[in-house]
């Protein structure tokens, strides 16, 4: 970790968390080049927020937000998957909470990543639109034109330096214009969140080891695989068994 904000050619150093761990690792995460950094907020409400992750603690996530900032770190957003009936109602409180903090924050409709059983997918879909009108009821937004490495639709707000994003796989299909692919825990590289298309990067490297041509030529040679849209529903149709956490960054 202290050597990979050193990496030659490395623009952006970027971590995705829950942040529940922060307070311990924020400092040494600042010192080896992190200089963004998003972190999963769904709610504010410590029973509810215990609910949605599961096993989240409310107070170590908020306490990790102050420990990122407190260690140098700039740019932090938070990302917020909103379900109707379970926490629309605490849109406008996350915006809220964002701008006090000096924070951007993303809305994110629900991937249909995984087969789930605690809710229908079809009843908790809560459209990027939706989420957007209900916030202009007190922030009006106005769209930027800022272009970012990810796929959220980033707007700003005339009394405050946070910006609000969407990320709407749903209802504005990005595919054609996400560059990003990801490498799995298992070593697969996943050119698309909707889709199962991928190459074995472990395979490669134990057909050559130590030989980083024969993995750049690996890579080089998947992204034509990457696809041009997906195809996600909300009627309980699951393309993708995976769940994110088998995805990774």
């Amino acid at each position: 970790m202290d050597e990979i904000g050193a990496l030659p050619g490395l623009d952006d150093f970027t971590m995705t968390t829950n942040g529940a761990s922060l307070r311990k690792h924020a400092k040494r995460l600042y010192d080896g080049g992190l200089r963004r950094l998003n972190i999963s907020l769904d709610s504010l409400d410590p029973e509810r927020f215990k609910q949605l992750t599961r096993t989240g603690d409310l107070a170590k996530v908020i306490d990790g937000i102050h420990a990122a900032k407190e260690a140098g770190i700039k740019r932090i957003k938070l990302n917020a998957v909103i379900l109707k009936g379970r926490n629309e109602d605490e849109v406008l409180d996350l915006v809220t909470f964002a701008r006090q903090e000096g924070l951007d924050i993303s809305f994110i409709e629900e991937m249909p990543l995984g087969d789930v059983s605690d809710h229908s997918r079809a009843e908790t879909f809560y459209s990027s639109d939706d989420v957007q009108a209900l916030i202009e009821t007190r922030y009006p937004l106005t769209p930027t034109t800022e272009s970012t490495p990810g796929p959220s639709r980033y707007f700003k707000m005339a009394d405050s330096d946070s910006r609000v994003g969407f990320i709407s796989p749903h209802s504005h299909n990005f595919c054609d214009s996400c560059n990003r692919v990801r490498v799995t825990v298992e070593g697969r590289l996943l050119l698309g969140l909707g889709n199962e298309h991928s190459v074995d990067l472990r395979a490669v490297l134990r057909r050559h080891p130590g030989d980083m041509q024969a993995l750049k030529t690996a890579i080089i040679n998947a992204l034509p695989l990457k696809p041009e849209r997906h195809h996600f529903t909300t009627d309980g149709d699951v393309q993708v068994v995976r769940f994110m956490n088998m995805t990774g960054g």
